[in-house]
């Protein structure tokens, strides 16, 4: 168990080792918002940026990509050959499709895409709900993360992690009414209080660990003391009161982290570009300048040689009133952006683009020199799908740990709990209903993309191409479509169009050749029409009536027997033999059984 000031020790050593990389966050959170500021010292005031956001259209886009498909679960049974461990494979499967799907996955997937492509690195913290009996996941922000050292892409769980992030002053009163009293009250030489409000800014520090979980609240404050002079002399001191702290029964701390793959460092898709964004918004808004310079052009009094110039009468061009001005002369100076500057703009978005991998595409562009679609295709992969490929396959590596901690939630908090739900995500549709003690034989799970690299549009036209040149079946292209939800009920629909096509091909040949009667064809056509039934189901019933027509005008056979809208002979009628009654075979008489 970690004691307040070890806690605070630790915090303070990492927050001074990942000063570097934290500046380099919020300096791109602070891009990819717009909140940048162009300081021109040159004239001695400070503009907004004014040129197109890259970075934000290029994050975006690339993360919507990688987000656009959802990876699917495989969960190996711990014996192949037993059923009950097969099964229990399945129900185990589900399930995680469940806590997905209760966390609302698909969201956080496209939120921790962004973290994984600006920050380099996304976190991800589990906890149980006693109420729901589920463990959740819950996406925190790396730029308030601070784990302990991780050894490159492949070193995905910390040994403990520490959060810090602040709160209000009002939350803090509601949640921890007790350590707000304390914080509100600072102590002063003079014996006086002072209050603060509920908006007041609370410093949290949140700890993690194989063994316990300790929240903190932290406000500093400035108290007064008087000197061995009589003056007051302001200090700066530290408040900490420990809020809550709560055992960790799972026995691992219940974090995973996830980084992008590079020499050393983590280092974002977008780093490389920031120095280049600010020079040309430097230079764009030099520019805006001097073109308002030239549209309001300084005037200025020039005076003759021997004189001194004179206005006598300012002119106003609004009333008429014409200037007067002796011993010199008006011009106007005007300002011309340098030739080299436009280009210089230009030369700078096109390096932002070739670093960070933003084509034109992405903001609805296409470059000149592509004439083909094929062509543009292959320029847009070529930029983007190794990125989404690899990014993919990191997001898949920390979900398959991520579960592994889900399960062993869910039989540490709750072995016993029954619990049952319907899922509603692809290829787990359905009920299930599942004791973690019971159904939870390993945590052992796979996740992977169907098509690591391809986007919702490339995987469908991917899939299309093998379907046609027979690689793939359409019931395995209909597993990873995404606009298909039940690959099942999806293939035995068109099996089923497929033969009502067939069946209503047959009903308009045997129509024309004149083998249904036009009664019976139009009873057809009204019961389809009036939508009272399928077409198979009509077929059926308006079989049924003409072999009872039928059967009416022969009464030595039974309805079954006849053709019906078929021809005699044809098959329609079923096969009715006739019952053949045998006559008993007359005993033998006295002298045939003695032989005589």
């Amino acid at each position: 168990m970690k004691t307040v000031d070890e806690i605070l020790a630790i915090y303070s050593s990492r927050m001074s080792i990942n000063d570097y990389a934290k500046h380099r966050m919020r300096t791109l959170r602070d891009h990819y918002n717009g909140e940048i500021l162009v300081p021109l010292p040159e004239i001695d005031s400070n503009e907004q940026s004014a040129v197109a956001n890259l970075l934000a259209q290029g994050l975006d886009q690339t993360a919507m990509r990688i987000a656009s498909t959802s990876p699917d679960i495989y969960c190996p049974p711990s014996d192949n050959s037993v059923k009950r461990s097969r099964t229990n494979a399945s129900i185990k499967r589900r399930a995680i499709f469940g806590w997905w799907e209760n966390s609302r996955m698909d969201l956080q997937l496209s939120k921790r895409a962004r973290h994984l492509i600006g920050y380099a690195t996304t976190c991800t913290q589990l906890i149980y709900n006693s109420k729901t009996g589920c463990p959740e996941w819950h996406v925190r922000d790396p730029l308030t993360a601070y784990p302990s050292t991780l050894f490159g892409p492949q070193d995905l769980r910390p040994r403990d992690c520490i959060f810090a992030y602040e709160r209000s002053l009002g939350w803090l009163d509601i949640n921890y009414p007790e350590a707000a009293f304390v914080l509100k009250q600072q102590g002063h030489a003079d014996g006086k209080t002072e209050l603060m409000n509920n908006d007041t800014v609370i410093d949290l520090i949140e700890y993690l660990d194989a063994e316990e979980t300790v929240l903190l609240a932290s406000r500093s404050t400035t108290e007064t003391h008087l000197n061995t002079y009589g003056t007051p002399n302001p200090a700066p001191t530290v408040i900490n009161v420990e809020l809550e702290r709560i055992p960790n029964r799972l026995g691992e701390t219940p974090i995973v982290f996830a980084s992008r793959i590079s020499l050393d460092a983590p280092q974002g898709q977008f780093d490389g570009i920031l120095g280049m964004y600010q020079m040309q918004a430097r230079l764009m808004a030099l520019e805006v300048i001097a073109v308002q310079k030239g549209v309001f052009p300084d005037t200025w009094l020039v005076g003759r040689a021997g004189e001194t110039p004179q206005i006598v009468n300012p002119a106003d061009g609004l009333t008429g009133e014409v200037g007067v001005i002796r011993g010199g002369d008006i011009k106007d100076v005007q300002m011309q952006p340098g030739y080299m500057t436009n280009p210089a703009i230009d030369r700078l978005e096109r390096g932002q683009r070739l670093t960070a991998g933003i084509p034109q595409e992405f903001g609805g562009e296409s470059t000149s020199n592509i004439r083909t679609g094929r062509r543009g295709d292959a320029v847009l992969a070529a930029v983007v799908d190794f990125n989404v490929q690899e990014s993919q396959r990191v997001m898949a590596r920390s979900l398959q740990e991520e579960n592994k901690l889900a399960i062993g939630m869910a039989k540490t908090y709750g072995p016993n709990r029954p619990h049952s739900f319907y899922v509603h995500t692809k290829n787990a549709k359905g009920r299930v209903d599942y004791k973690p003690k019971d159904n939870f034989e390993t945590t052992d799970n796979v996740v992977s993309y169907s098509h690591p690299g391809a986007d919702i549009n490339n995987l469908v036209i991917s899939g299309g191409q093998r379907v046609g040149m027979g690689t793939m079946s359409k019931k395995s292209f209909m597993m990873i479509d995404p606009l298909v939800d039940d690959p099942e009920f999806e293939h035995d629909t068109v099996i089923a169009e497929q033969l009502e096509n067939a069946l209503l091909s047959s009903i308009q040949q045997q129509a024309a050749e004149g083998v249904i009667p036009p009664a019976d064809l139009a009873r057809i056509m009204n019961l389809v029409a009036n939508d009272k039934m399928e077409l198979g189901a009509a077929v059926e019933k308006v079989q049924r009536e003409a072999q009872e027509r039928q059967a009416e005008q022969v009464e030595a056979m039974a309805p079954e027997a006849q053709a019906g809208l078929g021809m005699a002979g044809m098959g329609a009628e079923s096969m009715v033999e006739e019952e053949i009654i045998e006559e008993p075979e007359a005993a033998p008489s006295l002298e045939e059984l003695l032989g005589v």
